[in-house]
């Protein structure tokens, strides 16, 4: 990944994980009914996904913040559910960087000019994509398919017949959102089913809700739209794909990097990510000590991380039925203002940000602490956040 300085102020970092990366996976998804004329009225709603190869489109990015928008336009050609893309941004005279490749293993940048290409290392968990799963069971959720994942013929063609309100949320496969159906609507010329996915259960201090527009063909997110308050700030991001061509014929070259004799390539060191599938492996190869935290009994430990470089740290990851809990410990401290502090774990003072992903850190000696949640209540996390406490330090 590519290093990005760590902000010092504590909600800074907050907001960089929830807008840059922790958008919620969990709700990435859901979905409806194809009509009575679609020849795969039968398929399975993940093997629709699955069978997208590549994506040809323009995609729009637009962030709205306390009255100010900024928008970036890119065409883009992908490989659902892995890494590989091309990203060329349009007339974007602020952007170093205006040509991304990735083959899957390297990120390549390039600025304007293509004088200089910089190389990032990609590193990432050994498991396959889970976007697939995530969908079929939120679609689920939503009560528009049955319990093999493949689309109900509907009553009156071509919607099914969904109440409108009131889908009882299912907390078992949606991580705690309630997914239900909106109507059917256009996005770039194709037809989608527009999805409201909203918390299951009521958040007093922080409001978050989300819109997703899914390709009546291939349940591909055509646009998702996020909206969540924090500290009394709404943010809002909408990512909408048009012109879109599904299995495209691909140029080969299409995930390299444009290098030529006059280039100069540039390998910045990056972080070094080891990936377990035990604790006992991680243990023995780590210096640094393991948190032992105690996770609800449905939760099964997907991987731990040990990485290394400037920032030493180790991690887990516990996952069940979309919803995912994530530890981490790292050798670097922030100070945490008295306005800032929300509970104490182990006496020491501990933040809590809510939002389409909650967070919880804290500080132990010379190493923090950090315990994500998707999908999980906030007492939830707080109960892990005690069980690992400060003990290992």
């Amino acid at each position: 990944m590519t290093k990005i300085p760590l902000p010092t102020n504590r909600r800074s970092l907050v907001v960089l994980l929830v807008v840059g990366v922790a958008l919620p996976a969990v709700i990435w998804s859901s979905g409806l009914v194809a009509t009575d004329s679609s020849p795969s009225v039968d398929a399975n709603v993940s093997e629709r996904y699955n069978s997208i190869d590549t994506l040809d489109a323009t995609r729009t990015v637009v962030h709205q913040e306390n009255g100010t928008t900024t928008r970036t336009v890119a065409d883009v050609t992908l490989v659902p559910g892995t890494d590989k893309k091309r990203v060329q941004f349009q007339q974007d005279s602020s952007r170093r960087y205006t040509l991304q490749v990735s083959n899957g293993s390297t990120l390549w940048l390039h600025t304007r000019n293509r004088s200089t290409v910089t190389a990032i290392n990609l590193t990432g968990p050994p498991a396959e994509s889970v976007t697939p799963l995530r969908l079929q069971r939120l679609v689920t959720a939503a009560g528009l398919t049955d319990e093999s994942g493949r689309p109900q013929a509907p009553d009156v063609a071509p919607l099914p017949v969904v109440p409108r309100h009131g889908v009882a949320p299912d907390t078992n496969t949606s991580g705690g959102y309630t997914a239900e159906y909106v109507e059917t609507a256009s996005v770039g010329g194709r037809g989608a089913y527009v999805i409201s996915v909203t918390p299951a259960t009521d958040q007093t201090d922080t409001q978050f809700r989300q819109r997703l527009w899914l390709d009546t063909e291939r349940f591909y997110p055509l646009r998702k739209q996020t909206e969540w308050t924090i500290d009394g700030t709404t943010r809002s991001m909408t990512t909408t794909y048009t012109n879109v061509t599904f299995d495209p014929q691909v140029p080969a070259d299409t995930f390299r990097p444009e290098i030529t004799a006059e280039t100069t390539v540039e390998r910045p060191e990056t972080p070094k990510t080891e990936w377990y599938h035990s604790v006992d492996r991680l243990r023995a190869q780590s210096s640094v000590s393991i948190p032992n935290p105690t996770v609800p009994a449905e939760f099964e430990l997907t991987y731990a991380t040990r990485t290394t470089g400037r920032i030493q740290s180790v991690g887990l990851r516990y996952a069940t039925e979309g919803r995912r809990i994530t530890i981490a410990k790292y050798n670097i401290t922030y100070a945490i203002d008295s306005e800032d502090q929300d509970l104490t774990i182990d006496d020491r003072p501990a933040t809590l940000d809510r939002g389409p992903t909650t967070s919880l850190s804290w500080n132990c000696d010379q190493y923090r602490y950090t315990v994500r949640g998707t999908g999980v209540s906030t007492d939830e996390l707080v109960a892990v956040g005690q069980s690992v406490g400060c003990s290992n330090s």
